[in-house]
């Protein structure tokens, strides 16, 4: 008997995100073709998987074990093709990279130039998603490299087996509808936020709340473009990383009216991320060096000489427990 390894990985996701709906919008293909493909594994095995439990399914005993399994067995794969790929005498093969759209918006082109101009025979394959889907899609072997971001003093859990790689410290600036002289001034505004119990979301709280207001959330989206218009269209204020705005021409103009903010630094780190020993491969390495190279090509534009995007051109990795290091875009 030979399993699938598509339907086994499918398998994996499942006993991982715990419905079909939450595999369907992690891999981008439809439940029920899910759950053709999961119905074909149990006629494969011979065996139930999987148990109605109201309208959903959840694993049998049997599924548990074997999607377990199904993580040794693609993990022993990944070994073995990036044992392989250092032996051949030209680094190649796919890699698969995740990122949120404002790291993409100013860097992506750029490091995909690059690549295609030092390792031609490298294809990279990119998906757009939120910093925590990004760890999800590395923790998972849906993607080989990924960045994701980090607040002050809300640490992003990064599981044991992944290393990550400081890469810039992004500045916030508070831009406000109208023209203020003290952040207690926007204690009236309407703010827009990134949703609710997002790490951007509790930060921009906590925040406003040590300079003495609490924000009135008029408005929340993850898309930190929309929070930019309504800043210019004078309706809302905005916490808005610095990576967002100004250079290159196709990001977004520097808003009106800046608010002066006292206390300490806004900022988030960015980082990327990689399965413990993914670098191993030639072409995650390849494409790490030129993420870290292009970031710290481009420090001038997005953060103050006296920030740690002056350190990014020397990789700092961090591969301990990182819960206590470390939404949005």
């Amino acid at each position: 008997m030979m399993l699938d390894l598509n339907r086994l990985a499918m398998l994996r996701e499942l006993e991982a995100r715990g419905s079909i709906a939450a595999v369907s919008r992690a891999i981008g293909i439809s439940s029920s073709a899910i759950s053709q493909q999961l119905a074909k594994l149990e006629a494969e095995v011979g065996m139930k998987l999987l148990e109605p439990v109201g309208r959903q399914v959840r694993l049998t005993q049997v599924g548990v074990t074997l999607a377990r399994r199904a993580d040794e067995v693609i993990r022993m794969l990944e070994q073995t093709e990036a044992e392989l790929e250092q032996t051949s005498t030209r680094v190649q093969g796919v890699v698969r990279f995740a990122s949120f759209s404002t790291f993409a918006l100013r860097y992506l082109p750029e490091v995909l130039r690059r690549m295609a101009a030092s390792h031609p025979d490298v294809v990279v394959e990119f998906t757009q998603v939120d910093p925590t889907d990004a760890l999800n899609a590395v923790t998972r072997r849906r993607a080989d490299l990924a960045i994701t971001d980090e607040y002050p003093h809300i640490p992003r859990a990064v599981a044991p087996d992944m290393t990550r790689t400081f890469l810039l410290r992004d500045p916030i600036e508070v831009y406000a509808p109208r023209a203020v002289q003290h952040p207690s001034d926007l204690s009236t505004s309407a703010w827009i936020f990134e949703p609710a119990e997002t790490d951007a979301a509790l930060w921009a709280t906590r925040t406003c709340r040590e300079a003495g207001f609490e924000p009135t959330v008029r408005f929340t989206s993850a898309n930190l473009r929309i929070h930019h218009s309504l800043v210019q269209a004078g309706e809302a204020a905005a916490f808005l990383p610095r990576m967002l705005l100004g250079t290159p021409d196709d990001l977004l103009d520097i808003p009106e009216h800046p608010v002066a903010w006292s206390g300490p630094e806004l900022y988030r780190d960015v980082y990327a991320v990689t399965r413990r020993g993914g670098t191993i491969r030639p072409a995650v390495s390849a494409l790490l060096r030129h993420l870290a190279d292009v970031v710290a090509d481009g420090t001038d534009l997005i953060a103050d000489s006296s920030g740690l995007a002056g350190d990014s051109s020397g990789l700092i990795a961090d591969s301990s427990g990182l819960a206590g290091d470390s939404t949005s875009e």
